[in-house]
């Protein structure tokens, strides 16, 4: 298992919400296992719900998915994904950091993630933004769209609610806008451009 401190390899940051779950499954059942990338995920849910989240998507992919505990270190080829009611962010060498998320807000924190990730790896990230209402994500995007990073949203049509994504979209933080049958393909395609620059 080659760990995220290692060169040539991008982090795949998604967030999702409303509908995510069955989106996730579509995204994770199109990931090759050889895939150089580490993805972390913050599907908005309750405390005790993120498990059997990952358990499922675990089921229908060939990467390792497991739900992050401090302590753990990015790798490619794994899905880390925030346990339910808590934040996760990245540290500086992929380490992962797990806290109780405030009780006001939605959780895990989209934004918290994703603009972690991208003050650690910078151009080499990649920031997705599924299904979803209410607007946590845009920050992150803005982040990862800033450092030099590739932002894909999901399009209105496949999405189950358009509020995450659209806000994005009119904040100007997304690059590419795909349904999300053809999102597996777009963060191929975005991991393979961030890892050749």
């Amino acid at each position: 298992m080659k760990l995220a401190s290692d060169d040539k390899f991008a982090v795949v940051a998604i967030g999702a919400s409303a509908g995510g779950p069955s989106a996730l499954e579509l995204l994770m059942s199109k990931f090759p296992s050889e895939l150089p990338a580490a993805i972390v995920l913050s599907q908005h849910m309750p405390n005790g719900f993120t498990k059997s989240l990952a358990q499922r998507l675990a089921e229908v992919s060939d990467l390792n998915v497991k739900e992050a505990s401090s302590g753990y270190t990015l790798s490619i080829g794994e899905m880390l994904i925030a346990p339910g009611g808590h934040n996760m962010e990245i540290r500086t060498g992929g380490v992962i950091r797990v806290e109780k998320a405030p009780e006001i807000g939605p959780s895990p924190s989209i934004d918290v993630m994703m603009k972690s990730t991208a003050r650690v790896y910078g151009p080499r990230c990649v920031g997705v933004l599924l299904t979803g209402m209410l607007t946590d994500g845009v920050e992150g995007m803005k982040a990862i769209k800033s450092c030099g990073g590739i932002t894909i949203v999901q399009d209105k049509t496949s999405s189950l609610v358009y509020g995450m994504p659209k806000a994005a979209l009119d904040a100007g933080a997304a690059d590419i806008v795909a349904h999300i049958s053809d999102i597996p393909g777009q963060i191929m395609a975005a991991v393979g451009r961030v890892i050749s620059r």
